[in-house]
């Protein structure tokens, strides 16, 4: 109804500041709901999450995303609601760049060091940007605009400047864009330890994630600092 009126009244920043609040609202519905099933199915302290993980959901995991899909819907920039070092893996793939950088993230990555256990792993995946920003000066015939090509990464893209842009927009859905180096910083900076770029796993990772992609495992310490 909001949206039907906003068509009707409002100019376009007006119509997406409407589209905003819906959404929200409609997250913060779902996020209720989560807290909810938490409750009643005894769900806070689980051995492994997957964070944002959409209707891609892996078996032995709580799946956890923004909108029904999974096994439990959770307004993630809102934290963890589980036990302290209760968990021995957190996952997530293509998800912690749609989290707002320095501070959102960092509550969030905190939230992941707190729930789990001591030596527990947090393993993830964000966009590789060190790949585009080196294969711009390359041209089109780079390998990752061929990349883009392929695998339909950017849709209606032509230019290398409009795949840069949705490689770190994706029509405002993405909030950051990450390298090594700054990955690093962020996890070190909330208290992971041992972090290490690691290779593409089959069994843990999507196929379709395979290519394009920056692997990283972190460690929770196992003894207080």
């Amino acid at each position: 109804m909001l949206l039907a009126l906003g068509r009707n009244l409002l100019l376009p920043p007006q119509r997406a500041a409407v589209r905003i609040l819906a959404t929200e609202l409609k997250i913060s519905y779902h996020h209720h709901r989560g807290l909810r099933r938490i409750r009643q199915r005894g769900l806070s302290r689980p051995a492994k999450i997957n964070l944002g993980a959409g209707d891609l959901c892996k078996p032995g995991y709580l799946n956890i995303d923004l909108f029904p899909g999974g096994d439990l819907t959770l307004d993630l920039r809102r934290g963890l609601p589980f036990k302290s070092n209760c968990c021995e893996m957190i996952f997530s793939e293509h998800f912690f760049e749609h989290i707002e950088y320095p501070g959102p993230i960092s509550h969030l990555l905190g939230e992941c060091l707190r729930v789990l256990r001591p030596g527990g792993i947090l393993s993830f995946s964000v966009p590789d940007t060190e790949w585009p920003l080196l294969d711009y000066q390359n041209g089109l015939e780079a390998p990752y605009f061929k990349a883009c090509e392929e695998h339909r990464w950017h849709p209606n893209c032509t230019t290398r400047m409009e795949h840069i842009n949705y490689h770190f927009r994706q029509h405002g859905q993405h909030l950051f864009a990450y390298d090594e180096e700054t990955v690093r910083k962020t996890l070190n900076s909330v208290g992971f330890i041992n972090i290490v770029k690691r290779e593409y796993e089959a069994g843990l990772d999507s196929e379709r994630r395979r290519t394009g992609s920056l692997f990283i495992a972190a460690q929770k310490p196992i003894t207080a600092a």
